[in-house]
């Protein structure tokens, strides 16, 4: 698809772009920035899709994507009615909502600063750091309120100088978001993984291997060459399983543009294979720079050799296989954090910051006493 810019806005030195189609000078910062990750997840999130710049010299010193959504029913992860003011939370961890908030339809459309993978950073060069990251979200919220949108949302916000920002500015609220699962790999030999975990989940790290030995189920490093039936049949197991929704041409094209942008040294593929060589499980990894980032993972539900290969196939395996490659970090992504955190994963907020882009909004920001008092006149 041709690149089209749709806006360009001189601010002082620095020029504000926004393209519909990712650039061709799009900064290579992090994974799920990076523009072979957007290439292939960028139509992912829901509404329509932007790539913010600010230039100067030619030279891109800070971008970031954003969504604007005008779907009071789209889904929750990305929703800000229902991540604000869902009532149980969208996330565990949230804080239930202070009140049942504002009409839905009132906060919509809005601008979802996000990255497919749910995460949101803003790539900047180092020596600009937090000025060009506020200088960015003021341009795209100006541009956002032409544009319609009632409210602005950074949707789990990665890094340093994104947060730092937004909490130093009085027009953005910060609320309780989730966290993404990270595991620290040691440098040593897979025992000193199990050293590191607590005393319970060691005892389910042995009973786990034990009883995969027993099914006589391994794990072993596969050819992703071989990538294709097999793997979509176990992810489609695996959606279904958790009331997910998809088809198979769907998750077909998915792993092949996976295959078509991402060279096949930067794919781990781990296949849990039975005594008569059937796939009971797989996982597949990216790895970029020194980290490997959970793509896929399926499995065999109605096979009783499946049992117990989740972790060998998500923790184990690949854990032994990252040490000898110098990988430092694993990440897990979003959800599950109390059986990701018993294999030695950690949490990183992410959190969620609203600023009103005047749809009448303010009210809701409110501590609970303020909302309560207007409870009766807005709802």
């Amino acid at each position: 698809m041709k690149q089209q810019e749709i806006a360009a806005v001189r601010t002082q030195s620095r020029v504000f772009v926004v393209d519909e189609n990712l650039p061709d000078q799009w900064p290579d910062h992090t994974f799920l920035t990076s523009p072979t990750w957007l290439k292939m997840m960028g139509d992912r999130p829901p509404g329509r899709g932007y790539f913010f710049r600010l230039v100067q010299d030619g030279i891109t010193v800070a971008a970031t994507t954003g969504y604007l959504i005008d779907d009071p029913d789209s889904y929750e992860s990305f929703n800000i009615h229902d991540l604000l003011w869902r009532d149980p939370p969208v996330f565990p961890d949230q804080e239930r909502p202070l009140s049942r908030g504002p009409e839905r339809a009132t906060v919509f459309p809005f601008l979802a600063f996000v990255q497919p993978g749910y995460d949101c950073e803003v790539a900047v060069r180092a020596p600009f750091a937090e000025e060009a990251v506020r200088a960015l979200l003021a341009e795209v919220t100006r541009w956002a309120h032409r544009a319609g949108a009632v409210c602005a949302a950074v949707l789990y916000a990665a890094g340093s100088a994104l947060p730092a920002t937004l909490d130093a500015d009085a027009a953005w609220h910060r609320r309780r978001g989730t966290v993404r699962s990270m595991l620290d790999v040691p440098a040593g030999g897979f025992d000193d993984y199990v050293s590191g975990l607590p005393k319970t989940s060691r005892q389910k790290v042995r009973w786990d291997l034990r009883d995969l030995a027993r099914a006589g189920v391994r794990t072993v490093r596969a050819d992703t060459a071989g990538l294709g039936a097999t793997e979509v049949r176990l992810r489609m197991n695996l959606i279904a399983k958790y009331g997910g929704y998809s088809t198979w041409d769907v998750e077909r094209s998915r792993l092949e543009r996976l295959v078509s942008l991402f060279p096949a040294d930067s794919l781990r593929l781990f296949h849990c294979v039975t005594g008569a060589g059937d796939v009971v499980g797989f996982s597949l990894f990216i790895a970029y720079a020194d980290q490997w980032h959970v793509f896929w993972c399926g499995f065999d539900y109605e096979n009783s050799a499946s049992r117990r290969t989740y972790f060998d196939a998500m923790f184990y395996s690949p854990v032994r296989v990252a040490q000898t490659e110098e990988v430092r970090v694993i990440d897990y992504g979003l959800g599950y954090e109390k059986s990701k955190k018993w294999r030695g994963c950690h949490g990183v907020r992410r959190d969620i910051w609203v600023s009103d882009l005047g749809g009448d909004l303010a009210p809701w920001w409110q501590p609970t006493e303020a909302i309560a008092g207007r409870r009766e006149t807005r709802l």
